[in-house]
This record gives C-alpha cells, structure tokens and sequence, in this order.
C-alpha cells in the first residue's frame, strides 16, 4: 500500500521510503522511518499538495512524492536501538564525579578556588564606580534607581551598579558559540534577544545564505555568537546544511548551542546527534518551554542531560527567561571535555532509523505528552485558511492588504508627502545656496536627485517586510505555499513565489529581495529572474500617456492587457527558464506547517530595518553612481549660447538617441521615443519627464497635467501611430529594469544573472515590440 492511497482522517505505519536516496534520507530526518505512525490530516484546495503528521510534525507533500513512501495499516515493528542507553548512564555517572576543567570562573560555585576564579575575584575588587566612565556607570544603573532622589548614593545601589558593571566589563576572555538549530524552533528570536541588535550580515560561497555574528559581554565574557542557517539535519541537502556543516568543520567554535523545539524532541534531538560528531562542547537550549507546560507535557531536562552527555536548559527566548542561566552554562561549558564522545563512536548519524531508536530510548520515562500534533487553534484555523473554497479567497484578501499597506494607504503618501517634499526642499535650498553651473546642477540634479530617487522607495521597503515578516512569524506563509503549490508548479516555480511576483506590481526591487522566502535555491532563480516582468508602479505613467493618446476610448482595457502580457510572458519564461536555462538540480517539494503563533513584535521590527539599512546601503551606492552618469550624458557637451538646438539633442544622450534610431525603426520608435528609454535605464519614472521636455513641455508640471499635454502633443506630431504607440509600451513593459532592480538581482542571485537579466528583458522586449508592430501592420 503507498502513502497516497491513505485517505483523509485515517492511518497507518511507514514501511519503506523508495526513489531519490537524497530526498528518501530527508524524509527519514523528519521522522518517516520503519514502524513510524502517520497521519493523513487534509488536502490543499486543489487537491495536491497533502498534509500529513508524523512524529509529532505537520508535513506536506506533493501526491507524486508519496507514491514512493509503503505503508501498512497493520503495526510494524521499528528499528531496534542497538546499544542500550544504560550503559551510558552508568559511564556519565562516574564521570560526573570527576570536576569539569573550565576556562573561565563562571562555573557558579562561589568557593571555586581555580586560577581564573581567582583572577575574576581580583578583577571584582579592582572594579569600582570611581574606575569606570559616566556612559558605563548610566548602563549599569537601573532605572528604579534613576528615579529615586531620596535613596540616590544608597549601599544598595552602588552593589546594583557594581554587580552590573562586573556583568558588563569586558574582562579580556573571549567564546565563540556557533547557534544551530531546526527551522521554526525559534532560534532567530533567541539571537535578537540576546544579541542586542548588535549583529552583522553577509553572503558566503556564493550562495544567499544568511549568516548573523551577534557580539556581546556575558559575565565579564565577551561572546561571538553566530546564528548560523535553520537546518534538519548536516546531509548537505540544501546550501543551508552544506553551509552549516562546512562552518563547524573549517571554523574554531568553543561551543555549539543546539536550541530545540521542546514540544518537538525526538526530531529535534537527530541534528543534536550529528553536531555531537564535531567533538565541541555542546549546550541544549529547551526553548518554547512555556508552550510545552501549557499543554500539560513535561521534560525531565537534568536526566535528558545525563543520558545525552550534555547540559540541557528550559528557555523561552520570545521572553527572555532562562537566558542568562543559559549563557552560563555556555561559559562554563569552555574547554571542557565533551561527554558524550563514546557515545559519538557508536552511534552512526547515515542511519536516521538506529538515531531515532537511541534517542527514543533517552526520552523514555523522561518526557511525557498528553497530545501529539497540531494544538487545537491551528487546526482551527487550518481548516478556515486551507478551506477548498475560503482559503483562496482568504489568500487574495490578504494580498489586497498587503499590497494596499505597502504602496497605497501608507507607503506612498509617506514617499509623497514627507520624503519628496524633503527632498525637493533640500534641492531647493542647495540651489539658493550654490552660484549657477553645471556643478550647481550635478549636486541638485545629480546627487541629491539620485539620493531621493532611491531613500523615496524606503517606506515601501519597510511595510513590505513588516507584512511579509509578520506573515512568516505567525505561520501563514507556508499556508499560503500550500495552497498555490499546484499551480505555481505547473511554470516551474514553487508556491512561494507568489509573494514576489504580486509585490512586483508595485516595485520590482522589494520583489526581488523578498525572493529570500524561497528555500530552494532553483526556484529562487527562476523566480528572480522574471519578477521584473511585472510591471512595476513607476512603468504606469508611460502607459497612461499613450493610452490617453492613442486609445482615449478605451485607456482601461489597453493598460490591463499590457499588464497581462507581462504576466503571460513571465510564466512561460519561468517554465523556459526551469528546464533549460537553470542547471542546479530542484529539490522535492516538502515543507513543515509550524504551530501559529502570534509575531513578535522585536523580531518583526528587527528583521524590518535589517532590509532597510541593506537596501540603502546596497541599492544607494548603485543607484548614485548611475544617477550621476545619466546626468552627465544628458547635459554634455553644454549648448553655449545663441545656439539653436536642444539640450537632450545635442548632449551624448541625445546623440546616441540617434544613433539607436536604426534599431527600435522597426518597432515605431522615433529618436525622442528612443532617448526617453535610454533614460528609463536608471528608473523607469524619467520616461515620461525626457519626453515631456523633448516634446516641449515643462521640466516641473504636475504629472497629470505632463502626461495629458504629452499625450495631445504626441497624437499631434503625426510621428507616431497607434501601433507604434502599443509596441513602446510592450518594450517599457518588458526591457532594461531600472538600475535598482539589477543590483538587487545581483546582489541576491550574482552579478552573472544581472547581466544576463538586463540583456535578455533588452532584446525580448525589441522582439515582442517588433513582432508586434510588424504583425498588426498587416492587418
């Protein structure tokens, strides 16, 4: 009997997994081994894929994948553990008699007599309030303090205040904890909370793999801890694993700390296993404790710690609690001698079935559940948002919502009414300031122009992430993968790409960058490199003026067909691109429902201006270099005066304009039409102004009046026919993104594939355009 022929509400037990040994060893890490009991709880809307429950977890899988899983309604006998757990007991126990060597006087015995208690206790009385700076003195000082003028030089204070000094006071001793731990265990929330906020983020061999070093003092112990990638299990089945495993191998970390999902154990426990292979010293973090005492399960974490060889404590990250004991033992932990290496040498990670038997075999007596699965309000709400009728109806409102947020009810009267005006004020008030010339023009047109064009886009930026964390955090992000997975795989892409290709209606940059929610690596390409297809916000204008030109009877129905071109050729280029174009091999589609939960409000904000500074950072210093280029092409060489030529005619720009009119002759296009495009390379909002001012309108007119004189002065050239007209719009619609949009392509995918999406989107627009004026001329 095979997985697939399971119906909804029933059971059974796991036999064997066949086909693909990579994607068969993964589902093993998830629990689907010999014996196992599964559970087939629902399917998405349309049928495909299906949720399952195993060990504890939600899984989903597409139909096609579980043809290969035998199941057997009749019980099956599981893996047997070969080494019973006893003996280690037995071995751990004397070994606890031997006192543990640290590093460190952070052991927490007060009449620890080592030499670096020793030293730690001379650095204690050397330390007073006299010997430190008035900012360190501040930090110390509690705010119950702060506010209290009648107790202000009390004996209690000045103990608070040193205590939190000596906590705060680097005392020259350094750690280098390495954070592993599975996806949804809530090892992110615990790094930002510790952390301070005081973290760096880079790309590391080539693969977009975010990596976190977070830099802290811990009782007197200044801590790196990097926050490496959410991962199962160390088999290199995603650049997130090979990321991981690579770092513990090649990098000196002091000590692992493995935070687990405490309603969650048994799985969790397996890539505890394998990080035991490295022979670091480890420390277990039990974290989302809080959630396993509501449900009513206990863990008997100091047994679990004996039985494993490690240190294991409760913690609740979101809150703070169990943190600092933690950190503790993390110091303490230094130097010492793992525990748990006999136990290492027997056990063999390859075998995910004998793993799982040990560690079964560690939690029996231990750990209690009173309920396996899904809490009652997820499968609440799962059956409400996955609903075969609601749950797509519930997913495009909550699109509307976000995109309405993102550009319409709050990021664009931001753009429009604070950051434009200011930017407009401060070019305005450079300008008084600076005798006119060219310089003048660079610095306001240029740089402060080229600045504004980018920081405009920041609110934008900011309310997407705050929309798309909050939907990650909560759990509705993978609801929402779920539910599109069927279709989406029909063009070579994954469910979750329907997040960039909707934002890329408004812009293309955060489309882009919002890729990062695309775990598997093919996907992620092919998703990024046709999300400028959708037209973004800025590409509007162009289609107004030429609507209203050309088609004034029918401006609606001619932007949406633009708009469903776009779309059309975005998916049948993914398809193109899936099969052809990107070699890396695809993953199988499989993906865990985590519990909901409602966001935090620290990690939503966090992760928000983490966006935000990279994009400034990232997208600001392209966008400025362009900007000034642009404008020196467009304003040299000077027209000196009494000539009677243009400006744009007669600068490098307009030059080249009519040097390229050869090319886009066969699409329509004349020179002026030609250079409005060329400009369009830095952003696509310059298309309609260079136009305007070749046709002789005014530099500084409100949009709408510029796009309706335009428009009458375009129909009244006689230059330009209604064909011609459509065709310039299918190549806005299609060519060069804006130089914002290639840098977040290159910097999220590589500089190889910024090239290649400017050179491809340049000549399938001529194509698409050609064709079509061509075609329509025959008829």
């Amino acid at each position: 009997m095979k997985l697939s022929d399971l119906k909804i509400g029933d059971s059974a037990y796991i036999v064997e997994v066949n086909g693909d040994e990579a994607f068969g060893r993964r589902l093993s890490e998830l629990g689907f081994i010999r014996g196992e009991k599964i559970y087939n709880h629902m399917k998405a809307p349309l049928m495909d894929p299906v949720e399952y429950e195993i060990m504890g977890t939600t899984i989903t899988l597409r139909r096609s994948e579980t043809k290969f899983i035998e199941i057997s309604k009749e019980p099956v006998e599981k893996i047997p553990c070969p080494s019973s757990i006893s003996s280690f007991i037995e071995e751990e126990g004397r070994e606890d008699e031997t006192p543990a060597q640290t590093s460190c006087g952070c052991c927490g015995k007060e009449d620890c007599q080592c030499e670096h208690n020793k030293e730690e206790k001379k650095n204690e009385v050397a330390l007073d309030i006299e010997g430190a700076t008035p900012e360190e003195i501040d930090a110390a000082t509690p705010n119950f303090c702060k506010f209290c003028p009648e107790e202000k030089d009390c004996e209690k204070k000045k103990k608070t205040v040193l205590s939190n000094l000596r906590f705060r006071k680097w005392n020259g001793q350094e750690i280098n904890v390495a954070l592993v731990g599975n996806p949804n265990c809530g090892k992110t929330t615990l790094f930002n909370h510790i952390s301070g906020g005081h973290e760096k983020e880079g790309n590391y061999c080539g693969v977009t793999v975010d990596s976190k070093v977070g830099t802290f003092i811990h009782n007197g112990c200044k801590v790196h801890l990097v926050d490496l990638p959410g991962t199962y299990s160390l088999a290199s089945y995603s650049p997130e694993e090979k990321y991981v495993e690579d770092y513990l191998k090649n990098n000196k970390v002091d000590v692992i700390l493995n935070v687990l999902d405490a309603n969650n154990l048994e799985r969790n426990l397996y890539l505890t296993l394998q990080c035991q292979k490295a022979g670091v010293p480890m420390v277990g973090a039990l974290n989302m404790y809080d959630e396993l005492e509501k449900r009513g399960d206990s863990i008997d974490h100091e047994e679990l710690g004996k039985r494993l060889g490690m240190k294991f404590m409760p913690t609740t990250s979101k809150y703070g609690k169990g943190l600092k004991q933690l950190f503790d033992e993390i110091l303490a932990a230094k130097g010492t001698t793992p525990k748990f290496t006999k136990q290492t040498e027997l056990i063999d990670t390859n075998n995910t079935g004998e793993c799982f038997a040990f560690i079964n075999q560690a939690l029996e007596g231990i750990y209690t559940k009173n309920k396996d699965g899904k809490s009652k309000i997820t499968s609440r709400i799962d059956a409400i948002v996955t609903n075969r009728w609601l749950g797509f109806i519930i997913f495009a409102l909550l699109l509307f919502l976000m995109f309405k947020i993102t550009f319409d009810w709050v990021g664009n009267p931001i753009m429009d009414y604070v950051i434009d005006p200011f930017f407009g004020w401060l070019g305005e008030v450079v300008g008084n300031l600076l005798p006119d010339g060219w310089v003048k023009d660079l610095i306001c047109d240029g740089i402060i122009a080229g600045v504004g064009g980018v920081v405009i886009f920041l609110p934008n930026i900011l309310l997407l992430y705050i929309c798309v964390s909050i939907m990650e955090e909560s759990g509705y992000m993978a609801r929402a993968a779920l539910i599109l997975d069927r279709i989406m795989r029909v063009f070579g892409l994954h469910g979750k790409s329907f997040v960039p290709m909707i934002v890329g209606f408004g812009c293309n940059v955060p489309a882009i960058m919002s890729t990062r929610g695309i775990e598997n690596r093919k996907n992620r390409l092919v998703t990024i490199l046709v999300a400028s297809l959708f037209s973004c916000s800025a590409r509007a204008p162009i289609y107004n003026v030429f609507a209203l030109a050309f088609f004034e009877n029918h401006v609606s129905l001619i932007i949406a067909s633009v708009y469903a071109v776009g779309i059309i050729v975005a998916l049948i280029l993914a398809k193109i691109f899936s099969l052809f174009l990107v070699k890396e091999q695809e993953m199988n589609y499989l993906m865990e429902l985590p519990e909901y939960r409602l966001p935090s409000v620290r990690n939503v904000l966090k992760h928000t201006w983490e966006r935000g500074k990279q994009y400034l950072k990232k997208m600001g210093t392209v966008i400025l270099a362009a900007s000034i280029i642009i404008w020196f092409l467009s304003n040299f060489p000077r027209v000196e005066e009494g000539e009677d030529i243009d400006q744009n005619e007669k600068s490098c720009l307009g030059v080249i304009g009519k040097f390229v009119e050869p090319v886009f002759k066969p699409m329509g296009a004349n020179w002026q039409m030609d250079v409005g495009l060329l400009t369009g390379f830095s952003a696509k909002e310059v298309v309609v102004s260079t136009l305007n001012i070749l046709y002789g309108g005014e530099e500084d007119a409100e949009e709408e009046d510029a796009a309706a004189n335009l428009s009458e002065k375009l129909k009244a050239s006689g230059e330009v026919n209604s064909r011609g007209a459509y065709a310039y719009m299918l190549f806005s619609l299609l060519y060069f993104p804006c130089i914002a949009t290639v840098a977040a392509v290159g910097h999220e995918a590589g500089w190889k594939w910024a090239g290649f999406s400017a050179v491809y989107t340049t000549v399938l627009a001529w194509i698409v355009s050609t064709l079509f004026y061509q075609i329509s001329g025959l008829f």
